[in-house]
């Protein structure tokens, strides 16, 4: 088996990171940050400046933003990292853009391919760098499976297979639709993209669903 091209995260040098977002997955990323790696989270922002001020208490940050607009006007910090639920990536990307700042967007970057072109163009205009916050790229097997697919080792590869679920009970927001809830935007991305990873961008698309039962989004939060 070839060895893993990715290198250490802690070999990669330290830059500014300011977080867009308090939620979950801000907790989590900037966990997984501080334990493994020798970035710096400099500066949090918040809609709520309380919420904000509690979260950069919490996890060491230095400075903490009133608002997305004051966070993406700190000329102190390198790179954005969007960490708001999925129906506001494209508003805030674009808004850490028009501020001219580099974007990480936490998975999906967008609700479609449209508001993702929006980014994307953007970024490129203005020079700035753009990426979306899917980490399984990054994970040193799928770089062993890429070079063994790339020697050939395994034939042509004609049909993939993949079968990915969690358990997450409401009051989840995958289940809140007003969100962009539901698993495909939230689990599926990751199935997606190792399918379009190993045999292409596919050039026909079909698919199916199922509607979540309505004894799990009965008691949603009221928004």
């Amino acid at each position: 088996m070839p060895d893993s091209r990715i290198p250490p995260a802690l070999e990669a040098p330290g830059i500014r990171w300011g977080i867009l977002g308090t939620g979950w997955i801000a907790d989590r990323f900037i966990r997984s940050v501080q334990a493994h790696t020798k970035q710096v989270i400099a500066a949090v922002g918040s809609r709520d400046p309380m919420r904000s001020a509690a979260f950069a208490v919490r996890y060491g940050i230095e400075t903490a933003h009133g608002s997305y607009e004051a966070l993406v006007g700190d000329d102190n910090l390198d790179v954005i990292y969007v960490a708001t639920p999925h129906n506001l990536h494209h508003e805030h990307g674009m808004l850490a853009h028009k501020a001219g700042r580099n974007v990480f967007v936490e998975k999906p970057m967008a609700l479609n391919r449209a508001q993702a072109a929006d980014m994307v163009d953007l970024a490129r205009d203005q020079g700035l760098f753009f990426a979306e916050a899917l980490w399984t790229y990054f994970l040193p097997k799928f770089d062993v499976i890429a070079q063994l697919l790339d020697a050939g080792a395994i034939g042509e590869v004609l049909s993939v297979y993949t079968d990915y679920g969690e358990d997450l009970p409401p009051p989840h927001r995958i289940y809140d639709a007003t969100l962009a809830g539901g698993p495909l935007l939230d689990l599926g991305t990751y199935p997606v993209s190792l399918i379009a990873r190993l045999i292409g961008v596919p050039t026909r698309k079909g698919g199916s669903s199922r509607t979540t039962p309505r004894e799990c989004t009965a008691n949603l939060p009221s928004r």
